[in-house]
């Protein structure tokens, strides 16, 4: 479970790094929602790669991600772990680190993203 659960965070990092933010629809369920710190749950995949395209505009980049706990619950996994992100900062460039958590369904093409949150 934790490899496969690295494995999607790492796929849906390099694809966040790429600039490919269309391309992470296909790591969500179509009704899955994300839950950014201080602001309203946004539903969907395109509401999710509208956010994360206004989020590298703001010139955010380097995400990286450490799993650091798995488990099972019902039919669905609950994966989380740390996070860390290079965005802009008065003096440049400043490294911002926190906590995430996803609850991965499984879909069609296996596991996916039903609830994406992060503090």
């Amino acid at each position: 479970m934790q490899r496969e659960a690295q494995a999607l965070v790492d796929e849906w990092a390099q694809t966040f790094n790429a600039g490919r933010v269309a391309d992470l629809a296909r790591f969500y369920t179509a009704d899955a929602r994300i839950v950014p710190p201080g602001r309203s749950t946004l539903v969907g995949a395109e509401a999710i790669c509208m956010f994360f395209a206004d989020i590298r505009a703001q010139g955010f980049r380097d995400y990286a991600v450490e799993v650091g706990d798995v488990f099972a619950k019902d039919a669905s996994l609950v994966v989380s772990g740390r996070w860390e992100l290079r965005g802009p900062d008065a003096g440049g460039l400043q490294l911002y680190k926190g906590n995430w958590m996803n609850l991965l369904a499984h879909g069609s093409t296996g596991r996916l993203i039903a609830v994406h949150m992060w503090n």
